[in-house]
């Protein structure tokens, strides 16, 4: 136990390493690797004892971006949520080695029997910390760590639920063949060069699955505006009239180019262009100086409730269109539960002073002929929510986001790292839009067609090709990922139930 111990706190911090700003992609599979090895041979809380270690070691190196205004309270809470969840899912792969070492005894089940059943099992749990508690944080699934690996490509086969699928699958056949007693029929030393070319031919046949064929049709020319405002939530000197003043100023060299779309950060038109007449002058001068519509993330009120909002500024018409965000985050932009939990965190908890509601409109607006699918920060981690714009005709995809509250961290880099795994997921450009750092646009096949520098004031324009025809992940990954999670869940159970009388006996 101890030695398990040890090993799965340098994998889980290896595969912490895996994800951005490091993005050495390979270390997923050392960091997912050593976790399956450190659990053979283990029940099921011996098992949850080394997936909290594991957990606790990765979440917390993933995720300590959160500490920099806030300290490290959010830290302790979402970092010991998650690593319990990955307890309880380490704890099930556990049994689930167990069961499957007495029902399948031979290199046949070890090799090809196993290995997909411990990676729907890892799945189910990654899929069960994303939907819950209050929607979940989809953060730390493996396949984000891979946006610039030859991995990636994959998504837009299997969705980002069934790249992890693979990507566990992949780990546990070499963790299998690593392990096989017998060597595939011979001595151990003899069996090391044929186990290194089995693992190679998966990986190799993996990779040589060719990419989704999209068919691009015209392109929209963008510009995605980056202000480098004062726009941190906890930033001493935030001022949203000054904020918005120094975005309109930012905007100048989007004059002039011909632009089809001009594009603002979340929360860059605050307060609130619904019913501010200065704020709707400030839209009305840059929409009609640019010569083209405008989508600004901004703060609504409608009908005593709060929303946080992308709206569409047409020169001349006004708001034409508008899209409050589906995900906000939970205890950053509402309190879920407030009288119960604030007892818990008073200080921290009375800083969120407005709740804001999940939407309901459509995510798809018509910019000139061109669909546009608008996600607002969190929304970008949603499967359904990326997917469903293009499934509903969205040809090009607009991430706009607010980071200033996270500074210098790797937050913004991670952030970018999902958008892009995104943009080849759904086969669309993906233009992703920031108050402060990593405002960038990607193409359908995660090239990055231009980009700002981190924390500069800049105006990017540049022409993004347009997709048409849907990827197999927008057309059955939701769905796919579902039925992998279900079957993750309960087969573990059932196999544990079916091996008892063979341990009796």
């Amino acid at each position: 136990m101890p030695l398990a111990l040890l090993v799965a706190a340098v994998s889980g911090l290896l595969l912490s390493f895996a994800f951005p700003s490091a993005s050495i992609w390979v270390l997923l599979f050392p960091g997912v690797g050593g976790a399956l090895l450190a659990l053979r041979g283990r029940g099921f809380w011996s098992g949850a004892l080394v997936g909290l270690v594991f957990g606790v070691v990765f979440w917390f190196s993933l995720i300590d971006f959160v500490t920099l205004f806030l300290g490290v309270v959010p830290l302790l809470a979402l970092g010991t949520l998650e690593a319990l969840l990955v307890a309880a899912g380490c704890g099930l792969i556990a049994v689930l080695q167990h069961a499957t070492g007495r029902l399948w005894p031979t290199a046949f089940g070890r090799l090809v029997v196993v290995p997909p059943l411990i990676a729907a099992a890892w799945t189910t749990r990654e899929v069960v910390a994303g939907t819950w508690p209050y929607g979940g944080f989809n953060w730390g699934t493996v396949a984000l760590s891979q946006s610039m690996s030859p991995f990636a490509y994959l998504s837009a086969w299997f969705g980002t639920t069934g790249l992890s699928f693979v990507l566990v699958w992949l780990t546990a056949i070499g963790v299998a063949l690593t392990t096989e007693p017998r060597g595939l029929g011979v001595g151990r030393a003899q069996a090391a060069l044929p186990r290194v070319l089995a693992a190679a031919v998966v990986a190799g046949a993996l990779l040589a699955v060719p990419t989704f064929p999209l068919t691009v049709s015209g392109s929209m020319r963008i510009a995605a505006v980056q202000p480098n405002t004062h726009a941190g939530y906890f930033d001493p000197l935030f001022d949203p009239a000054a904020n918005l003043a120094k975005t309109v100023q930012a905007t100048g060299p989007a004059l002039g180019k011909e632009v089809d779309l001009v594009v603002w950060p979340e929360g860059a038109a605050m307060y609130d262009p619904t019913r501010e007449a200065n704020v709707q002058q400030q839209l009305q001068f840059v929409s009609q100086a640019v010569g083209a519509p405008l989508l600004a993330g901004a703060i609504t009120e409608r009908q005593g409730v709060t929303y946080n909002s992308s709206v569409l500024w047409t020169p001349n018409q006004g708001i034409t269109d508008l899209y409050d965000k589906v995900r906000p985050v939970p205890f950053g932009e509402y309190v879920p539960d407030r009288k119960f939990w604030t007892p818990f965190a008073p200080d921290l908890l009375k800083l969120v002073g407005r709740d804001y509601t999940p939407g309901t409109r459509s995510s798809v607006m018509d910019v000139g002929r061109v669909p546009v699918g608008v996600n607002i920060c969190f929304d970008v981690i949603d499967d359904g929510l990326i997917l469903g714009s293009v499934a509903d005709g969205a040809q090009v995809l607009v991430a706009q986001t607010n980071n200033a509250d996270f500074g210098h961290t790797e937050e913004n880099e991670q952030q970018l790292g999902i958008a892009r795994l995104r943009a080849i997921e759904s086969g669309r450009s993906l233009v992703s839009d920031s108050t402060v750092a990593s405002t960038t646009a990607i193409g359908p096949d995660g090239r990055t067609l231009a980009a700002a520098e981190p924390f500069t004031t800049q105006t990017i324009v540049v022409d993004v090709p347009l997709a048409t025809g849907i990827t197999p992940a927008v057309a059955f990954g939701v769905p796919l990922g579902a039925t992998i999670a279900l079957l993750g869940g309960i087969l573990p159970l059932l196999l544990a139930l079916l091996a008892r009388p063979l341990r009796r006996r």
